[in-house]
């Protein structure tokens, strides 16, 4: 029985020290395999929409509807019409973004996309982009390669035609395409069209019903900006600054301060008269409900303020978003965190913001028992009012 006991010892031992030199060969020849936090939050970086993104629908929309498509995909000629359906029923509540994925086997697929983003050059990429489609049978399928077939149809839609040749020729285009496909690569994409709704790959829908169907569940599923704020109580301070044309938006306003005659958002907010510094009381707290709260209204390329002025992209400005330094383009989406230093800046197209960087305050680590060498936090009364529990 010592003997049956010994032996089965050895072996259990073995067994560990053959798991335990597996886990760290494994290690070994990955040592910088992404945890499952890094995986995620790469995937949202992949399927965050950029300024550049061709779309229709609704840009404020909470739920995105991605479309990775192949202009000589005859698949994705039959879904074409629905999805002008689903543009047509869904364009107030969703947003819908076309990205490139053309196909190794198609021998026109690129130069399809080349020729649809130098369209977009000239603010025309879905007259286009509906051309191409309605056309496919006429240029779709051939054996060999041909960027004249495009012209045609680039004539038609009445482009610059000087200019369309000198895009298509551009390094920038072929960029341009190239980036929508290394992303879909990354995500898994290898087919078309391939569809991510509200962050999720969903399968092809068979029918238009089937569709209406998964859009109106991710509607329902998918939180409003008050629903994303109800998470734990915490007290964090964020440093502030926001430029429209050069100009410093003046947040210490009284309008723009919580008291208890003025309640705006317990959530997240500003007080004290102090227009740098934002407090925020829940995790998931976002900088879009902190301009909500104001009567203000964040988007990844415009910025409306509460008298209506609009901010918004165009071929001279643009609206940037940084923190920390870093641009970032999660503008409404991003949760503010404690201590983060954050700009929200529009005008001309690649200036230079340093000197806007530098300007904001670091005022939030006075609050903040993470600076020690400021001294004591100062003491913050209750504002009150509605929705406060002090």
């Amino acid at each position: 029985m010592f003997k049956d006991k010994f032996v089965l010892s050895i072996v259990v031992l073995s067994l560990a020290l053959f798991a335990g030199g597996a886990w760290l060969a494994s290690r070994l020849s990955n040592p910088t395999a992404p945890s499952a936090e890094t995986a995620t939050q790469e995937r949202e970086q992949l399927l965050a929409i950029s300024n550049d993104e061709h779309s229709k629908g609704n840009p404020a929309a909470r739920v995105v509807l991605i479309e990775y498509l192949d202009f000589e995909c005859n698949v994705c000629g039959t879904y074409y019409p629905l999805m002008k359906d689903i543009v047509e029923e869904f364009g107030e509540e969703v947003l819908i973004v076309n990205r490139y994925f053309p196909l190794i086997g198609h021998k026109n697929a690129m130069n399809a996309a080349l020729a649809v983003e130098a369209a977009s050059r000239q603010g025309k990429y879905f007259e286009m982009h509906d051309l191409l489609f309605e056309q496919q049978t006429a240029w779709g399928g051939k054996q060999f390669s041909d960027r004249s077939l495009f012209e045609q149809y680039a004539e038609e839609i009445d482009l610059d035609m000087e200019q369309y040749r000198k895009d298509i020729d551009s390094p920038e285009i072929r960029e341009r395409v190239q980036r929508d496909l290394d992303s879909g690569q990354k995500l898994g994409v290898n087919s078309t069209p391939t569809f991510f709704l509200a962050g999720e790959r969903i399968p092809n829908p068979r029918t238009l019903e089937d569709f209406r169907t998964l859009i109106k569940a991710a509607l329902l599923t998918t939180p409003t900006a008050e629903e994303l704020v109800l998470g734990e109580k915490t007290h964090e301070h964020i440093d502030l600054k926001v430029y429209l044309m050069g100009e410093q938006l003046d947040l210490s306003q009284d309008k723009y301060q919580e008291t208890a005659d003025n309640p705006l958002e317990e959530s997240v907010h500003m007080h004290d008269g102090n227009g740098d510094v934002v407090h925020k009381h829940r995790q998931g707290a976002t900088l879009g409900l902190f301009f909500q709260s104001l009567g203000m209204t964040l988007r990844e390329d415009c910025f409306i303020t509460d008298d209506g002025k609009r901010y918004c992209n165009d071929t001279n400005n643009e609206l940037r978003f940084f923190v920390n330094g870093q641009e970032s383009n999660l503008f409404d989406i991003y949760e503010l965190h404690d201590l983060d230093r954050v700009l929200l800046s529009y005008g001309p197209r690649g200036a230079n913001l340093q000197s806007q960087i530098d300007s904001v305050s670091d005022l939030a680590c006075i609050y903040s028992e993470k600076c020690p060498e400021r001294g004591s936090p100062p003491t913050e009364g209750c504002v009150g009012g509605l929705g406060s529990d002090c």
